[in-house]
């Protein structure tokens, strides 16, 4: 089973093939760039961050604006908000407790705005 799949089957979501390619080629990126929350075979608690499921599922508990079709892809320390991707639409959106900012279009313009991919 590919790695993307696998986050699909926990999540019962369907990615978008732009995050389903960097999670079956990547994985995951945590640097001193900062963190894109993904999945790989070295994880071993994917209940925890940076596991996009754990992440997910934490997040989903805490912040109400974030749907059953958005999967949590990282974190904004400065302004305590989890960024997500909406798995309907593609968009990358900054959850705040009771609204939504869009981000970027899609996750491949997220991961090249912040790590010049």
């Amino acid at each position: 089973m590919k790695r993307s799949e696998f986050v699909e089957k926990k999540l019962n979501v369907k990615l978008p093939s732009d995050y389903k390619e960097f999670i079956d080629s990547i994985g995951l990126i945590s640097d001193e760039r900062g963190e894109i929350y993904g999945y790989n075979e070295n994880i071993k608690d994917i209940n925890k961050i940076p596991c996009v499921i754990g992440a997910t599922l934490l997040y989903r508990k805490d912040y109400p604006s974030i749907s059953e079709k958005d999967i949590v892809i990282s974190f904004d320390d400065y302004e305590n908000s989890p960024i997500v991707l909406d798995t309907s639409s593609g968009q990358v959106h900054k959850i705040y407790h009771s609204k939504k900012e869009l981000v970027s279009k899609n996750f491949k313009e997220y991961l090249k705005s912040v790590f010049n991919f």
